[in-house]
């Protein structure tokens, strides 16, 4: 009788070690693979990987075909680097979240093409369910200083956090070596994504394009630091909580914090050749400025272009709006035609725009047609005024060598 109990017990102990090893991880259709990596060898472009439970990686997931992964309430996690995205499309959908263990470089890697030729070669999309966390979200590398064909597309959430040295998070980074104009990495930023990061939300080092619609980004450094490329915006919530550590001196491997909600720096080391264009959104520093521009390296400002013609800025603690070097303003004139902000902008706008305050708050609106005219007919007097001047000065001054000429004349028989 023992004997039988024994053997029963060992039967049904031993029943879920046998299955352990063979209990489906994920499913493709009405396949099933007991680990993520053999269902990415298996996938074709067209399929949906499914997970069916939570996965922890052994190592980083190399990412060179086209792959669609469902979370479906679970995660993937490992120590560093989850997806490494090197000549592939990945998309995630579903519920769930891609997670550094062990922060250091990010839940996503991006490297381009070394080949200007390849228009979209890495690719990744975030689904409004997924979050990504680590050190960085998405990051953004390089492959012999070219990173061609990136391009990324986020409507998620992403927490960045502190690496394992202490080093504070960066939402999206992109390599400051980076410099190439021709198929540069692109990432958009869709309504509804969520950024919230310990140090930077963004940090755009390397040349990109960044298109933000209306997400949330939020920084305890600051919100976005950039120092090459084109920003767009159109309807973002930024956020910047730290303190003020302005003025901040320039960095050659990565930015030092601002407490400014977006962090300019002009620096001869990397691209610059920074276009700013802002349309609507709400802007926020607690401590700092909103725009911080300044001059890390070198003595010209990078920005080649800046336009804000909508939103809402509030800096923190009196301080003002915009903190701009004196190279910027002697480069670019107004470039405000719209807007409301917590001290005057007088000074940036565009010509045919004023201020109007209200309960310290200053709008900038268009001139109505009748300021219009009148500043037309007081330029237009002006200009008639130097015309005259300038034709009475015409006149007159031969006829005053004239009469001195006669005088020297007269004076000179006299003797």
């Amino acid at each position: 009788m023992k004997k039988i109990i024994f053997t029963l017990l060992l039967f049904f102990g031993l029943v879920p070690i046998v299955c352990a090893s063979n209990v489906p991880l994920t499913r493709i259709g009405d396949r099933y693979y007991s680990t993520l990596e053999e269902a990415i060898m298996n996938v074709s472009s067209d399929d949906v990987i499914s997970l069916l439970s939570d996965i922890n990686l052994d190592d980083s997931l190399v990412i060179n075909k086209t792959v669609n992964i469902n979370l479906n309430g679970n995660d993937i996690t490992t120590d560093e680097k989850v997806f490494m995205v090197n000549g592939g499309f990945l998309t995630l959908t579903g519920k769930g979240t891609i997670k550094e263990t062990k922060p250091n470089y990010g839940a996503i890697m991006l490297v381009g093409s070394t080949n200007s030729a390849d228009e979209k070669y890495s690719v990744v999309s975030v689904g409004k369910d997924v979050t990504l966390e680590g050190w960085s979200g998405i990051f953004i590398n390089h492959d012999s200083k070219k990173s061609y064909g990136v391009h990324a597309y986020v409507e998620g959430n992403i927490n960045a956090v502190n690496d394992t040295s202490g080093g504070t998070g960066i939402g999206i980074y992109v390599n400051g070596k980076i410099k190439e104009e021709e198929s540069h990495p692109v990432v958009n930023i869709m309504d509804g994504a969520e950024i919230k990061s310990t140090g930077n939300g963004l940090y755009i080092a390397g040349y990109s394009t960044f298109n933000i619609g209306d997400a949330y980004i939020e920084g305890d450094e600051s919100a976005i630091g950039i120092k090459s490329g084109k920003l767009i915006i159109d309807g973002a919530t930024l956020v910047c909580n730290g303190e003020d550590y302005t003025p901040t001196s320039g960095y050659q491997n990565g930015i030092k914090p601002s407490g400014a909600t977006i962090q300019i720096e002009s620096n001869n080391g990397y691209k610059g050749k920074m276009e700013i264009d802002i349309s609507s959104g709400n802007f926020t520093s607690k401590n700092s400025n909103v725009i911080y521009e300044y001059i890390g390296r070198g003595d010209t400002s990078q920005i080649y272009s800046m336009s804000i013609s909508g939103g809402t800025f509030t800096s923190g603690k009196s301080k003002n709006v915009f903190s701009l070097s004196d190279s910027f303003k002697n480069i670019h004139s107004g470039f405000i035609s719209g807007g409301e902000y917590s001290t005057n902008p007088n000074e940036y706008l565009k010509s045919g725009y004023k201020v109007v305050e209200d309960n310290n708050k200053y709008s900038v609106v268009k001139n109505t047609v009748k300021e219009v005219i009148s500043n037309n007919y007081k330029d237009s007097n002006k200009n008639n005024f130097i015309k005259s001047l300038i034709f009475i000065l015409i006149i007159s001054i031969p006829l005053i060598l004239i009469y001195l000429n006669k005088k020297y004349s007269i004076l000179k028989i006299y003797k």
